[in-house]
Order: structure tokens, then sequence, then C-alpha cells
């Protein structure tokens, strides 16, 4: 119906500034018509599918993530000297809610680990933190091993990076999680020189049996981004 309405109105442009394109007045009236039928096409749309959403350009890969905008650089900022990090390792909480503070208070009252939260990052879902929300831990803050793998050697070397969920069962990581896991590896493994193959899951170091971080979680479309990533950027040096 909305099209119908707008073919009517485009040959009415059309007949109108046939008839007036001798004069200024008939361009400018012509201008301020084809808005109009832009203006009006858009309204019907909205009328007809009030579901639908508009979508506008923005320099962000994803603007409906608030947490897009986390300035990495700022955030992994630390207290102290940088140590030479040769790994990251991901995992999933396996719990459906949960943040940095929870996950701190567990590890600290009930394992009675020293320097509690095992992990150097958190990311949220949405539940006690921000979906996306990119939580930096004390053990990052202070470059502090991690206590996030049985294999104590990998936890001296490996960066641990949570993601809240349990994607051995039900869950699956939300968009917003993923974006803002790739943005950060993208970051950490840029800075430490991290090869793309020491980038792993939980269940792939060597140690006791683990399905860390779940068979629901998207790896490999993990590891796609990130080569997608490197690939403009190598393509951009080699342009300038």
């Amino acid at each position: 119906m909305y099209r119908k309405i707008l073919s009517i109105l485009t040959r009415n442009l059309i007949g109108f500034g046939n008839r007036t394109r001798h004069t200024c007045e008939g361009i400018i009236q012509c201008l301020s018509l084809s808005m109009i039928i832009i203006a009006s096409g858009l309204c019907i749309s909205l009328l007809f599918f009030p579901g639908a959403k508009v979508k506008w350009a923005t320099g962000h890969a994803n603007s409906e993530n608030p947490f897009y905008a986390q300035n990495l650089e700022h955030l992994c900022c630390t207290d102290v000297n940088d140590k030479p990090w040769e790994y990251i390792v991901i995992h999933h909480s396996a719990t459906a809610k949960g943040n940095a503070a929870r996950f701190d208070h567990y590890h600290r009252e009930k394992r009675k680990w020293e320097h509690g939260l095992a992990y150097h990052f958190v990311i949220g879902n949405g539940s006690f933190s921000g979906d996306g929300e990119i939580e930096v831990g004390n053990r990052w803050k202070r470059q502090i091993h991690g206590a996030h793998t049985a294999n104590i050697d990998c936890n001296r070397v490996a960066i641990g990076i949570c993601l809240v969920g349990d994607f051995e069962n039900a869950d699956i990581p939300t968009e917003n999680q993923i974006e803002s896991l790739v943005r950060l590896i993208q970051y950490l493994s840029r800075k430490y020189s991290i090869d793309s193959s020491n980038i792993l899951q939980h269940k792939q170091v060597h140690q006791k049996c683990t399905a860390c971080p779940g068979k629901n979680f998207p790896f490999a479309e993990v590891k796609t981004r990130l080569l997608q990533i490197a690939s403009k950027r190598n393509n951009l040096i080699q342009e300038l």
C-alpha cells in the first residue's frame, strides 16, 4: 500500500517539476516535495511495520553495544610494570549470572585464594554487570599471575578472560560479549605480541579434564573475527 502512495507522489513530483522547471521557485518546490516523499515513505514504513528498527550510520561496528566504546588502553593500564604475557585463555563462569565482584568474593571466601578473583578480566552478560562490559580484576592491575587453570606454569604467563554464562549447557554468549571479547583479545595480543596459536580455550590447556568454556562457545567464530581484523590492518599498512 505504501509503495502505491510513494508512486503517486513521485508521479506528481515529475509532473510538477515539468510545469515549473524554468523557474527558481519551481526548483525549490520540487526539492521540498522530494523531502516530503522521503519522509512520507519513512513514516508509512514505521506505521505498517512498527517492529522495524531504523539503524543510523555510525563510526562503530555496533553502536547498540554501550560498552563498545570502552577505552581499552585506559581500561588495561596497570599499576606496575607489565609482565611478558605469552598466552590468552578463554573461560566461562559456568554460572547463569555473576560479575567480577561476586566471583572475587567467592574465590577469596570459599577458595581462600589470597589474591581473590582468579581471572584478569571478566565480561558481563547483563546480569550483575553490563552486557558486554569488560571488568578488570586486581590481578591484572597488579600484574599478578592468574589462578584460572590447574596448570601453574600456564597461569604464570597466561591472561585469563572469563565470560559470564554457562556455555556447556543452555547458554550461549551474547553478541555484545563476543564483540567485547574480540576487541579485548585483539588489543592484548597486539600489545604483548601474542600469536594467534597462543589464544586458547581453557580445555586446550594441558591439565586435568575440563569442558570450559563449554561446547556452545563459538571459538571458531572468535578466531575468524580476529583473523579478519588482522588482515584488514595488514592491508591498510601495505596501502600506506
